[in-house]
């Protein structure tokens, strides 16, 4: 779990983790550093160790010369030639004690997409061929034959090794999509135990994953990663039902912009003999823009529930060591809609927020939950026209969804897992106007700054032609975020295949407001009641009360984001 990777564990040996090409792996311990020119992006290191004759090398630092060997295979068998033919020659180490079979060895960087492979199968093959390039550096001063060449078949089914005979081969993983994702971390003495340094691992991504989170997304500083847009108009639903002569419907649309630099760094230890990951935490950082404006229209009475609808999926740099851990991350944007409601009512409300260098972890637990100061809303843009003198009722929810789905994969296809983290901007609208004579008479002036400067004379005649319209009831228009974690799959038990858990959530009050006396204490009930329930009662939806006026604006004005208190 995550919170166990947070463990303080005393060592005594400090080694470091980057990758030495120069030092052969034949002292039971073995790093390899992703390459820097990995796209440029992610970066990362793994360490294996165990007993001596567990782990060995077969680069040219343990002497050996590969004759040809596929670059991107996971599985293939290789020939491979020792620059001495001298027992004290560090290839010897590959065939000491019980031979190469099930000994997990280092692969030369263009040999094999993995670090680390297993050996299953040696022989002397009937090829003894040795390129000129390499057989030049063979040749004996004194003309004995050059040393015989050797064949294995190499895989990553880390699996099939027996740990009864080899020992168990500890692992541990750092990494993250931004460069620089290398470091050291401490490996204790004994060779035992899988806590291997777990606070400077995940010390080590956060501070790697934070480095880049921080970027602003303002285009004028720099941007680690390749920023993630979407603007698009979508209809979120489009329903009617006739009654009478004439039809009435609701239709809400939303126009979603997002701009987003997501970055992912992950922590593991455990074993690869045998295939076991005890520890693991999954670390994003997220910096967003979400700008969104919700236009609902609807004469109807019913419930409407638009299910998730897909903006954009698009594929983000992630994490790969192939054979050994892969983390491959998408980012999709969906829209959802909810109401049940009986009324006549136009609204267009914003859906703004800014989300600053949000941390977000996974397993849930000690330290997953982002700081409240990484999100504050925006400026809200707001209208909202209701028709006078009839009951109205309801609540309607919008929501921007941008997610970070991981999908996780360890030790051979040991594991696999889908990971998500989701952020959950909504708007909701909460309606109680009651059909009152004792009603109050709300104005509104279509143009309030000329009016405000126009002569006594003209600023009458303006209030004049204004809308008048007699309302009696309360609204109130919300705004909310939330973030979400959970997985599809269960890791190496290390949480339930249906875990989830919200990992932050905060509400606020865009705008609310109650007119009329005889109805505010109703209103002001319902409204109460509405806030205990998730919804009214689900029903098909209806025709309106008949002889129903057209909406009249109750309000229209762009709210300030100081204006806007928490809930």
């Amino acid at each position: 779990m995550l919170s166990s990777i947070l463990v303080i564990v005393p060592f005594l040996t400090v080694i470091n983790a980057a990758n030495d090409w120069s030092v052969p792996c034949i002292t039971g311990q073995c790093s390899y550093d992703l390459p820097t020119t990995n796209n440029g992006s992610a970066s990362g290191t793994v360490t294996i160790w165990g007993s001596n004759d567990a782990i060995s090398d077969i680069t040219p630092a343990a002497d050996w010369e590969i004759l040809g060997c596929d670059p991107n295979a996971l599985s293939q068998d290789i020939r491979l030639v020792c620059k001495s033919d001298s027992p004290t020659a560090k290839c010897s180490h590959l065939y000491q004690s019980a031979g190469p079979v099930n000994k997990i060895v280092r692969l030369p960087e263009n040999c094999g997409s993995s670090a680390f492979a297993r050996v299953s199968k040696a022989w002397v093959p009937a090829d003894q061929s040795v390129p000129a390039s390499i057989a030049a550096r063979l040749v004996r001063r004194d003309g004995t034959p050059p040393p015989q060449v050797k064949a294995l078949s190499l895989d990553t089914n880390f699996g099939a090794v027996d740990h009864s005979k080899t020992g168990i081969v500890n692992i541990v993983i750092q990494g993250a999509n931004v460069p620089g994702a290398a470091g050291t971390f401490q490996v204790p003495p004994s060779k035992r135990s899988t806590r291997v340094s777990q606070r400077s691992i995940l010390g080590f991504v956060k501070n790697a994953v934070k480095s880049i989170a921080s970027n602003s997304i303002n285009v004028n500083k720099s941007v680690n990663l390749k920023p993630l847009d979407l603007t698009k108009t979508v209809n979120l639903l489009n329903k009617s039902v006739k009654c009478g002569a004439v039809t009435a419907s609701v239709k809400a649309d939303l126009d979603g912009s997002v701009h987003a630099t997501a970055s992912v760094g992950v922590a593991a230890s455990g074993t690869i003999i045998p295939p076991k990951i005890t520890d693991f935490g999954i670390i994003t950082g997220l910096t967003a823009k979400l700008d969104g404006t919700l236009d609902l229209t609807a004469d109807v009475a019913g419930s409407i529930d638009s299910g998730k609808i897909p903006l954009i999926n698009v594929g983000v740099p992630g994490l790969d060591f192939p054979g050994i851990l892969t983390v491959g991350p998408s980012f999709q944007v969906n829209a959802e809609f909810t109401g049940t409601f009986d009324l006549n009512l136009d609204m267009k409300v914003g859906i703004v927020f800014d989300v600053n260098n949000a941390q977000l972890s996974f397993p849930p637990g000690s330290g997953a939950a982002p700081a409240a100061k990484a999100f504050s809303i925006g400026d809200t843009p707001l209208t909202l026209s209701a028709s006078p003198d009839v009951k109205a009722t309801g609540t309607i929810a919008a929501h921007l969804i941008p997610s970070l789905n991981l999908g996780v994969s360890a030790l051979g296809g040991a594991a696999d897992a889908t990971i998500f983290l989701d952020l959950d901007a909504s708007a909701s609208l909460k309606l109680s106007l009651e059909a009152s004579a004792t009603a109050a008479t709300v104005t509104v002036i279509k143009n309030p700054a000329a009016a405000a400067t126009a002569a006594v004379g003209a600023a009458k005649k303006a209030a004049a032609r204004a809308v008048t319209t007699s309302f009696g009831g309360c609204f109130e228009v919300d705004g909310g975020v939330a973030v979400n974690a959970g997985a599809d799959g269960s890791f190496f038990g290390l949480f339930d295949k249906s875990a989830q858990k919200t990992l932050f959530s905060k509400e606020f009050v865009i705008f609310k407001k109650c007119f009329g006396a005889g109805a505010s204490r109703r209103s002001l009930a319902l409204l109460s009641r509405l806030d205990r329930e998730s919804s009214l009662e689900r029903r098909a939806l209806s025709c309106p009360a008949a002889s129903v006026k057209s909406p009249v604006s109750v309000v229209d004005e762009t709210v300030k984001a100081a204006a806007i208190k928490a809930a």
